[in-house]
Parts: C-alpha cells; sequence; structure tokens
C-alpha cells in the first residue's frame, strides 16, 4: 500500500528535448558561433593590418638607408638620367688624393676610401679629378687609369704627409698612368680624384602583388610594394620642381624626391606616404 504523498512520474510527458527547447538551443549556439568568428575575423584583421603597417614602414626605411644614402653622398654633376621613373648616378667606389705628378700622364696617389661594389654589374666605369682648392670636377666616363701598387709612390706620398698615422697598408699608396690620353693633362699635386660606376635607381612594375610597383636598384627590385603613382620629382638651383630634367640642365639639379605611397602585401588600408627629399652634397 503506497503513502499518500509519494509521487509518480508523468507517463505522459516523454523524456529528452522538446522541439522548441531544441530550436532555441540551436539557436543559440549559431549567434553564439557567429560571434566568436566574428571575433577570429576581426582580430585576423587587425594582425594583418598591423603586419601591413609594419611591411610599409619597412619599405620606407629601406628607401631611406639604402637609395637615400646614395643619392644624398653624390653631386650634382654625379647625375646621368632624370625621369618620373629613373634616377641614375655615377657612384664613387674608390676615392685617392694626388701626391704627386711623376711624368706625362703619370701620378703618385693615396687611396683613403673604397666601398665594395655592390651589384654593380654593369662594366661601365669611369674616373674623376678636381685641382686643388676646387670643387669642379672633370669626368672621363669610360677610362679608368692604369694603376699598380708602388714602393716608390708610397714613398712619395708619405713624404707629401699622406697618412701621418702610418695606419694605411701599402696598397694604398698606388702609381697611376693614362691621365693625358683621357683628360690633356696629368692631376696636380693635392687634387682628389675617384673611380666611380653607374647606379640606376628605377620604379617598376612589381612582381606581386598585382597593380603595384617597386623600386629597383640596377634592376634587382629593391623595395616594394608601393602605389602605381610612384614617381621622382627634381628640384632645380632656381626653386622649380620638375617631373623630368634634360640632359643639359642635369647640373642644375640640387634635389631629388621621391613621391610614393608604400603599402603591405595583405591590401588593406594600412599604408604609408612619402615624400622625401634627397638633397645633393655640395
Amino acid at each position: 500500500m503506497s503513502r499518500p504523498d509519494e509521487r509518480r512520474p508523468d507517463a505522459s510527458r516523454p523524456a529528452g528535448f522538446t522541439l522548441p527547447e531544441l530550436l532555441v538551443a540551436l539557436v543559440g549556439a549559431s549567434l553564439l558561433g557567429g560571434a566568436l568568428i566574428g571575433l577570429l575575423w576581426s582580430q585576423s584583421r587587425f594582425h594583418l593590418r598591423n603586419e601591413d603597417g609594419l611591411q610599409a614602414a619597412q619599405t620606407t626605411r629601406a628607401l631611406f638607408d639604402g637609395m637615400g644614402a646614395e643619392i644624398r653622398g653624390v653631386g650634382p654633376g654625379d647625375l646621368l638620367l632624370a625621369t618620373p621613373d629613373t634616377v641614375s648616378i655615377r657612384l664613387a667606389v674608390l676615392r685617392a688624393v694626388v701626391c704627386d705628378s711623376v711624368g706625362p700622364g703619370a701620378a703618385d696617389v693615396f687611396v683613403y676610401d673604397s666601398i665594395p661594389a655592390t651589384n654593380l654589374r654593369s662594366p661601365w666605369r669611369g674616373t674623376a679629378y678636381a685641382e686643388p682648392y676646387s670643387g669642379a670636377f672633370r669626368y672621363g666616363d669610360g677610362f679608368t687609369p692604369t694603376a699598380v701598387v708602388s714602393g716608390p709612390a708610397e714613398a712619395s706620398c708619405r713624404a707629401a704627409g699622406a697618412d701621418r698615422a702610418g695606419l694605411a697598408p701599402a696598397r694604398s699608396f698606388r702609381r697611376t698612368s693614362g691621365w693625358a690620353g683621357e683628360f690633356g693633362a696629368t692631376p696636380r699635386r693635392g687634387s682628389l680624384a675617384s673611380i666611380y660606376g653607374r647606379v640606376t635607381w628605377a620604379i617598376r612594375p612589381s612582381s606581386a602583388p598585382p597593380g603595384t610597383v617597386s623600386v629597383r636598384r640596377n634592376g634587382q627590385e629593391f623595395a616594394t610594394p608601393l602605389a602605381s603613382d610612384a614617381a621622382f620629382e627634381f628640384e632645380m638651383d632656381d626653386g622649380t620642381v620638375r617631373a623630368q630634367v634634360a640632359s643639359p640642365d642635369l647640373a642644375q639639379v640640387r634635389e631629388v624626391r621621391l613621391v610614393a605611397t608604400a603599402l603591405g602585401r595583405n591590401g588593406l588600408a594600412a599604408v604609408r606616404r612619402i615624400v622625401y627629399a634627397m638633397p645633393f652634397r655640395n
């Protein structure tokens, strides 16, 4: 005999969830899943945008440290080509001072500075020199004097006061010849001389992403990607700015500018606008 307060399960109610309960659970799960997907997508775009910003900053820094250092280090007479998409310059790879003239077309020199000829794949070379106390260089494109390491040249240069600290190796002292055949004269004692190669900075279509451009150094991709409207400009001695400079006026250019927009490879809106002025040294 059962007790009066004993309760029995309702045999009419089925076990498990009802259809409305399942629908409510599914809707809740879909809303939660959608919120999670949206959060993950937002975080992904945030990181991609930051990555683009970092890439744009790195592109800008590469241009400043590479192209800027080379162009700012030359003089107006070293400019060979100036168009909206191309700048060519003479880049000195060896600098020397003339210790003494030792005969017709021959001179002893002390090499006080040299740099590796990085990516100067062209065999094109040239020589320039300026007389003592003169900033005007004479250029011999395609000419390099014959030079040999020489004991007498070392003695001549040391007697003239070169390398007072005695730190330069013997290869820094050279006897050179052939000057008269190119310039019609031999550089005098105290003249400055340099051997140079040709460096071309060019704006060309980028390998990726499509529709962008890159800055190339002697044909090698150096900095990318940039927006397709990137261009060089040239400020003249009179303060005017030109998009292109004819050969007779190249010596009047005092500053090269790169106007561009650095982009990221993900194609998001993180960009860096560049208006980079590169004045020539005096």
